[in-house]
């Protein structure tokens, strides 16, 4: 007598892969007491380009601001100092010593701030934007 009983592994695979999130990217948001010095400062200085700000739907000061370089984004938004906190972006990359150059050459760090091998694996650097968020570079070693 044939055995009719279906194998539904297969089927249950398939339908939780469907179930599963896809996490496509993250866009952080950071506080910035002013968000026209800041978005000047990523672009001089990290090589960020400011892609829209509020000025495409108000006059007046700009206070929301979408940065991006390569595949990464984040945004600039107005906050008055008293409200402020600071925020901790790391910053992943492959092949770091490029942006250590570039960077060096700006003078935005020294030899001093690359920590390299650090004991959690990486080589990597911090800097401070002008409302004080930290932004670190690193790569997995």
């Amino acid at each position: 007598m044939p055995n009719f009983t279906a194998d539904y592994s297969l089927f249950e695979i398939n339908m939780d892969k469907k179930k599963e999130t896809e996490f496509l990217q993250i866009c952080p948001v950071l506080a910035s007491a002013d968000v026209a010095r800041d978005v000047e400062w990523y672009e001089n200085k990290l090589g960020f380009k400011n892609v829209f700000d509020s000025s495409a739907y108000q006059e007046g000061t700009i206070d929301y601001a979408v940065l991006g370089r390569q595949k990464l984004f984040f945004h600039l938004q107005f906050q008055f100092p008293k409200d402020m906190t600071s925020t901790d972006v790391r910053i992943e990359v492959k092949n770091i010593e490029p942006i250590i150059g570039e960077f060096m050459e700006k003078g935005l760090i020294n030899t001093e701030q690359v920590n390299r091998e650090t004991p959690w694996n990486t080589d990597e650097f911090s800097i401070f934007d002008p409302s004080g968020n930290r932004i670190t570079f690193l790569e997995d070693l």
